[in-house]
C-alpha cells in the first residue's frame, strides 16, 4: 500500500498523539511554531481536498507541477528508543520546508482549475496565509539557504 505525502504524514500526526512518551526532534519548538506547523497541515490537506475534488468531478483537470520542484523529506524517521518511546528526527524548519513546497505545488496545480469551488477559495486563503509563516520558520533555522517562492522564482533565507 502507498500513501501519499500528507496521509504518511497524517499518519506520523496520528502516532504521536497517541504516544505519550513521543519526542519531536533534539530542538525545543516554540508553542507558536507547534500551532503554525499544525495549521500548514490543515491548510495542505485543504490544498490535496480540493486538488482531489477536481480530479474526481472534473475530466480535463490535471496536476501540473511548477518548475523547479524542490526535493525535501515527506516524512520524519521514527527513531525508535529502548524506552519504547519514539523520536521523530525531523526539525521545525525540516517540516516547514515540507509543507511550504506542498504548499506551494498544490496552489499551483488548483490555478489550473477551469471551474474553481468553494474549497479552493479556502485552500488558496489558507496558502497564501500560511506559506509566508512556514517560510519564517524555514528561514529562522535556515539562513542564507534557498527556497522557492510561491511563482516559483529562487530566493535566499535573510543571512544572519
Amino acid at each position: 500500500m502507498t500513501l501519499s505525502p500528507l496521509q504518511g504524514r497524517g499518519l506520523v500526526i496520528a502516532a504521536v498523539a497517541l504516544c505519550s512518551a513521543c519526542v519531536l526532534s533534539s530542538q525545543k519548538r516554540s508553542s507558536t511554531d507547534d500551532e503554525t506547523l499544525l495549521k500548514g497541515e490543515v491548510v495542505a490537506g485543504n490544498i490535496e481536498t480540493a486538488i482531489t475534488a477536481h480530479l474526481t468531478s472534473d475530466p480535463d483537470f490535471q496536476i501540473v507541477k511548477q518548475l523547479p520542484e524542490d526535493p525535501h523529506p515527506k516524512l520524519p524517521k521514527m527513531l525508535l528508543k529502548q524506552d519504547g518511546g519514539i523520536v521523530l528526527d525531523w526539525t521545525a524548519g525540516q517540516q516547514a520546508a515540507s509543507l511550504m513546497e506542498d504548499i506551494r505545488q498544490g496552489l499551483h496545480a488548483l490555478q489550473a482549475a477551469h471551474s474553481p469551488r468553494g474549497l479552493d477559495i479556502v485552500a488558496f486563503a489558507g496558502g497564501r496565509e500560511y506559506w509566508p509563516k512556514l517560510r519564517d520558520i524555514f528561514c529562522r533555522e535556515y539562513p542564507g539557504v534557498r527556497y522557492y517562492d510561491l511563482d516559483g522564482f529562487e530566493q535566499f533565507c535573510p543571512a544572519k
